[in-house]
């Protein structure tokens, strides 16, 4: 479901790419809680779905750099863009917590939409150990006053994101030292940025933590610490009900996820969802659309936002619908479902 087994990296103008790993992703997907009976039905065996209700009722939106790629996505969908997905540069603190990137580029003023930022919880010379005796909190509070000083205190933070994959240098060593790590992170945002909304973002059919084997929920940090708890739907593709299903009730799967969010009293969103066409994707793909879709309109009433993963970079998951269109039956669905055409 999301992206080819890559993790992002972001470049020094704001862009970013994906670092690849062993396994590809077919999508991704970001959720937390509140879903309603109907959307967990969303996640089960039904017939293969039809054309179905069209069109958006809710917050959703695309990855890029403001204006080019978000003002670009907008004219492929005929809408206004509610979301825009970036990612920090963590070659170092300063690029993390106080560099204009992305805050700067994204102010109401030039885009009126929401903000997602993927953020590790430290950069690559960091680790969790320091992180939870509290070495980074004064960095946090900083980068909670960057958010404030560009209007963007209410931005949602993706920390630590895909934490089980270890393709990432922050992914989980020790399961308690990193949930401590998140906590006094979370604490120290929200003391300068009290708004904010914490992601917490596993990556799906991942179902064991890379280091100790452990369950993926036992880095789950608690319900004070989180907003929006985010899964990622991976390689292999679904590209019918039967696959759909089997990876959805996966520890780390979706309709787990879905449930646990359920139970827990949170929204729930989709920061990063997309075909794959390099090797080990569902190629081009509508079936997929349509389950996104479907399972989107089921619960638009508990949805925070969903956003397209657009990308044709070599090496990456080659999931772009526009400019260029590698997958045109899909483009052509998303824009019959998504779109105002």
């Amino acid at each position: 479901m999301l992206k080819g087994g890559v993790g992002r990296q972001a470049g020094i103008a704001g862009g970013h790419g994906r670092r690849r790993r062993s396994r590809l992703v077919s999508l991704s997907l970001l959720l937390t809680t509140g879903l309603l009976a109907a959307g967990l039905g969303a996640c089960s065996s039904s017939p293969e779905p039809g054309p179905g209700p069209t069109g958006v009722r809710w917050v959703s939106g695309a990855n890029g750099n403001y204006p080019a790629d978000v003002n670009a996505w907008g004219t492929f969908t005929g809408r206004e863009v509610g979301v825009a997905i970036v990612f920090t540069n963590r070659t170092d603190w300063y690029n993390l917590v106080s560099a204009d990137w992305p805050t700067a580029a994204f102010t109401r003023d030039k885009f009126p939409g929401e903000l997602s930022i993927a953020q590790p919880p430290f950069p690559k010379d960091g680790n969790e150990a320091a992180c939870a005796s509290g070495a980074y909190d004064g960095y946090w509070r900083t980068f909670g006053t960057t958010l404030t000083k560009f209007g963007r205190a209410d931005a949602h933070v993706r920390l630590g994101w895909e934490f089980n994959g270890g393709y990432n240098y922050w992914h989980v060593r020790n399961a308690e030292t990193w949930k401590t790590c998140f906590r006094r992170t979370v604490t120290a945002i929200r003391s300068t940025a009290p708004t904010v909304k914490i992601d917490w973002n596993m990556n799906a059919h991942t179902d064991k933590l890379p280091e100790s084997g452990q369950d993926v929920w036992d880095a789950y940090p608690g319900d004070q610490y989180v907003d929006v708890v985010d899964s990622y739907d991976f390689f292999p593709a679904s590209v019918n009900e039967a696959s759909w299903d089997r990876q959805c009730h996966q520890r780390s799967g979706l309709c787990t996820v879905i449930q646990f969010a359920h139970d827990h009293g949170k929204k729930f969103a989709v920061p990063e969802w997309g075909l794959v066409r390099s090797d080990g994707g569902g190629k081009d793909n509508p079936f997929y659309i349509n389950k996104m879709h479907e399972t989107f309109v089921a619960n638009a009433a508990n949805l925070a936002y969903e956003a397209y993963y657009n990308n044709s970079e070599q090496g990456n998951v080659l999931s772009s619908l526009y400019k260029p269109d590698l997958s045109p039956k899909s483009s052509k669905r998303y824009q019959e479902l998504f779109g105002t055409r």
